[in-house]
C-alpha cells in the first residue's frame, strides 16, 4: 500500500535525505537551526477559514490510506478550491508531480491565501525533495495565516524530512493535533515522528522508546517499524517475553530477525532460572534450539536439557517395568524432544506404542531409529529391523514388512536376527496364501 503524501517509503530512512533545510530569509519567522519557518505571526480565530466539505470525507479517506487512484475517481465530476487541493494529493500518490502543481496552481487561482493551500504546496514539494522551496512556501503559509493547524502539520512534515529533527517534527505534528484534532493527513506523519523520536531514545531510555513506538502503532496499526521499535525497547527493558511475542508477529508477516528470537528465549530461560523456575527455562531452552540455537549458543542450557532428557527417560524405564504403556509412552516422548538423538529413547517409545498396539506409530518410530543408526554408522539398540516389519505387519503393511525383512536378509544373511527374519516372511507368505 502507498502512504499518504510524502510517504512513499519509509520516513525512518527519509529522514537521511536531507543535511538540513536552507534558510529561507531571516527574522522571528524563522528557526535558525533547521531553517524551517515557525508559526510567530499573529493568529486568527481557529475556525476561520477551516476546510473540509462532508461530501468529500469519501475522498479525503482514500487519501489517508494512500489511494490516490480512488480518490481521483471521486473527484472526476467535482470542482473548487478544497477538490483541487485534495486532487494534488491524489496526483503525487500516483507519482504525477506535473499534474499535482498543475492542481496547486488551479487552487490557488480559486483562493492563493488559504492556509491549506500552503501546506498542501509544501507537502508535495517536500515529498519531490524541493526542501528549499518547500521551507520558502511555509514561511509565506505562516506569515499571512500564522499558527494553522494545517500549516503545523506541514512543518512537521518538512522537519521529518531533516536528520536529526524528528522531536521537532513530532512537536509540530502535536501542536497541529491540538489545535484541530480532527486534522486530515496527520495520523501518517504523526506516526512516523513517534518512531524516530522513540529510535533516537532506544539507547538511554528504552522504556520511552516502547512508548513512542506504541504510539506509533496506535496511530498506524499497519507500521511493522513501530512493532520493531517496540520489541527492541521492550528487550532493552529486560521484558524478553513481550518482546518476543512481537518478533512473532513480525515474523509472522514475512520479516527475518535471525537469532534474535532464539537469544531472546535464552535469555528469558537463565531469568527463570534466577527465579527458579525450572519449568519455564527448560520451555525458553527448547524454543531457542527449535529456532536454531546451536548447543554453544544454548550454553548452561545444553546440559539442562541432557539432564532432564536423562530424567524423562529413567521415567519411562521405570513406567515400562510397571507395565504402565501409557505412561511409558508419554515419557519417551518427553525425553525425545528434550534430547531428539537419543536412540534409545526412540526405541523405547516404539515398544510402548507397540504394546499400546498402536503399530503405525511403532513402526514409524522404528523407522527414524533405523535411519539415524544407520546414518551414524551406531549399533542398533535391539532387533529394530525385525520389531519394526512386525509393526508393518500388524499395521497391515505386509508389503513394508516383507521389503524391511529381505534388506535385512541382503545385508546379513547369517546376522543374529536372520532366523526370526526368515520365519517372519515365511508367516506372511502363508497369510498371503490364506488371503489375509
Amino acid at each position: 500500500m502507498s502512504h499518504p503524501i510524502g510517504w512513499r517509503m519509509p520516513l525512518i530512512l527519509l529522514a537521511g535525505l536531507c543535511a538540513g533545510l536552507v534558510a529561507c530569509g531571516g527574522g522571528a519567522g524563522q528557526s535558525e537551526s533547521s531553517g524551517v519557518a515557525t508559526a510567530n505571526a499573529p493568529q486568527g480565530p481557529r475556525s476561520a477559514r477551516r476546510l473540509r466539505d462532508p461530501e468529500l470525507g469519501e475522498v479525503r479517506a482514500a487519501l489517508e490510506k494512500g489511494r490516490g487512484d480512488l480518490a481521483l475517481a471521486l473527484l472526476e465530476r467535482t470542482q473548487g478550491f478544497e477538490p483541487e487541493c485534495l486532487r494534488a494529493r491524489a496526483e503525487i500518490q500516483r507519482g504525477e508531480a506535473v499534474a499535482a502543481l498543475a492542481a496547486i496552481e488551479r487552487a490557488r487561482s480559486l483562493d492563493s491565501s488559504h492556509p491549506e493551500l500552503f501546506a498542501t504546496e509544501v507537502e508535495i514539494l517536500a515529498t519531490l525533495d524541493r526542501i528549499q522551496a518547500a521551507a520558502e512556501v511555509l514561511s509565506e503559509g505562516f506569515r499571512l495565516a500564522g499558527a494553522d493547524p494545517a500549516l503545523l502539520r506541514a512543518q512537521g512534515v518538512i522537519e521529518l524530512r531533516n536528520q536529526g529533527r524528528g522531536r521537532q517534527a513530532l512537536q509540530a505534528l502535536e501542536r497541529a493535533q491540538a489545535r484541530d484534532p480532527e486534522l486530515p493527513f496527520l495520523k501518517w506523519p504523526l506516526a512516523q515522528a513517534h518512531l524516530l523520536v522513540g529510535r533516537a531514545l532506544l539507547e538511554a531510555s528504552p522504556a520511552e522508546a516502547s512508548f513512542h513506538a506504541r504510539t506509533a502503532h496506535d496511530l498506524w496499526p499497519e507500521l511493522d517499524d513501530a512493532l520493531e521499535l517496540e520489541a527492541e525497547g521492550l528487550t532493552g527493558e529486560l521484558r524478553f517475553e513481550a518482546a518476543i511475542a512481537l518478533y512473532e508477529e513480525l515474523q509472522a508477516r514475512g520479516r527475518n530477525y535471525g537469532e534474535t528470537p532464539a537469544i531472546l528465549h535464552q535469555r528469558c530461560a537463565t531469568r527463570c532460572l534466577l527465579e527458579r523456575d525450572r519449568t519455564r527455562a527448560i520451555q525458553h531452552y527448547l524454543a531457542a534450539r527449535a529456532l536454531g540455537l546451536s548447543a554453544e549458543g544454548l550454553g548452561f542450557g545444553a546440559e539442562i536439557l541432557a539432564e532432564e532428557g536423562r530424567l524423562a527417560l529413567e521415567r519411562g524405564l521405570s513406567a515400562t517395568a510397571a507395565e504402565d504403556w501409557g505412561r511409558a509412552e508419554s515419557e519417551f516422548t518427553r525425553a525425545l524432544e528434550l534430547a531428539p538423538d537419543d536412540l534409545e529413547a526412540e526405541d523405547r517409545l516404539a515398544v510402548a506404542r507397540f504394546q499400546r498396539a498402536d503399530y503405525r506409530g511403532a513402526a514409524e518410530a522404528w523407522v527414524r531409529v533405523l535411519a539415524r543408526a544407520q546414518a551414524s554408522d551406531t549399533q542398533l539398540p535391539g532387533p529394530v529391523p525385525l520389531d519394526l516389519a512386525k509393526a508393518w505387519r500388524l499395521a497391515g503393511e505386509r508389503e513394508r514388512a516383507r521389503e524391511v525383512l529381505s534388506t535385512l536378509l541382503d545385508r546379513q544373511p547369517d546376522g543374529p536376527w536372520s532366523a526370526g527374519a526368515r520365519d517372519l516372511l515365511l508367516v506372511l507368505e502363508a497369510e498371503d496364501l490364506a488371503g489375509k
